[in-house]
């Protein structure tokens, strides 16, 4: 055998070793979507991390393992409501906002609810939020962990959370000593995240921290936007089933009746502008800023929020 031969077939088993070695970690590099139709290599990393996990799932990258005891996974009937009932907070209003990159990022959603928050009376807010995390992947940022650390050194007394752009993607979770992979898009999949979000919830909820679950608003993308509408029921049906959180609809909020996804509105002068970022899924800061007043427009239905220069008069 010649040396370009040796060469050739040295590659291909290293191609097809190393992803098989490593198919946690490949799965990381996938767009938060799901792989691309037409990149043949996102594809094919996609086909061999799965079977490698489903085969052989020792070989998966042990960081990204769940528990499902309890810890990380369910540790709620979906289908038993809560004895507990919606009553909002008295005054001074302690905010704690948490999320994904709609949170996190300068000039963003969770800075501009920030930002507006603090111009009423009698607010405190504090601001939590990390780029690419969620609820699928608490191996990278534990939600829970940190929403129990924030609750514990903010105190707050109502919590606005928006998170999820990363969701719609497998996950693997440890049940009976073994690992196994749940596929987005199936039954299963749909009820372990629906236990999650019923947990997160229930890490303000059960200290009786009012919750406000901003869904996530229409994406660009035809595929992902399905995706993170499926995201956004389940989310939904995890808020509805605790009356002490309630679920705003962005999607709704930020869409007219002859169209979801609306990448232009018109601002104050009529002008048409700039709703969404390039990438389709983030909002612009113009965008944020007209979601941000329609959900506090939808706080003020439960709350008193008087901008801090307005001053009541004693005799009224």
């Amino acid at each position: 055998m010649d040396t370009v031969k040796k060469i050739v077939i040295l590659t291909i088993a290293l191609a097809i070793i190393i992803p098989l070695a490593n198919a946690g970690k490949l799965l990381r590099w996938l767009p938060p979507y799901g792989a691309d139709a037409d990149n043949i290599f996102q594809g094919l990393g996609a086909g061999i991390a799965h079977v490698a996990l489903t085969f052989n799932p020792d070989k998966s990258n042990p960081a990204q393992t769940v528990q499902a005891d309890g810890q990380n996974g369910t540790t709620t009937d979906p289908n038993i409501p809560l004895s507990k009932k919606f009553e909002p907070p008295t005054k001074p209003y302690r905010f704690l906002i948490v999320g994904d990159s709609l949170v996190a990022v300068a000039g963003g959603f969770g800075d501009i609810m920030e930002q507006k928050l603090i111009t009423f009376s009698e607010t405190a807010v504090s601001r939590k939020g990390k780029v690419s995390s969620g609820l699928s992947r608490p191996d990278y940022f534990d939600w829970n962990k940190e929403a129990e650390t924030a609750i514990s050194s903010f105190g707050p007394n109502i919590a606005i959370i928006m998170m999820g752009t990363n969701d719609a993607q497998s996950f693997e979770i440890t049940r009976d000593g073994k690992k196994q992979v749940i596929e987005y898009g199936t039954s299963q999949w749909d009820e372990e995240y629906l236990s999650r979000a019923r947990s997160f919830i229930e890490k303000f909820t059960s200290r009786g921290v009012v919750l406000y679950w901003i869904g996530l608003p229409a994406m660009r993308d035809a595929v992902y936007a399905e995706k993170i509408k499926h995201v956004n029921e389940l989310q939904n049906k995890a808020v509805q089933l605790d009356p002490m959180a309630k679920f705003i609809s962005a999607e709704k909020l930020m869409s007219d009746e002859n169209k979801v996804y609306q990448p232009f509105m018109a601002d104050e002068q009529g002008v048409m502008r700039a709703t969404r970022n390039p990438d389709g899924i983030h909002l612009s800061y113009f965008g944020g800023t007209i979601l941000v007043e329609k959900i506090i427009n939808e706080l003020k239905k439960d709350i008193e929020l008087v901008p801090s220069e307005t001053k009541t008069d004693p005799g009224s």
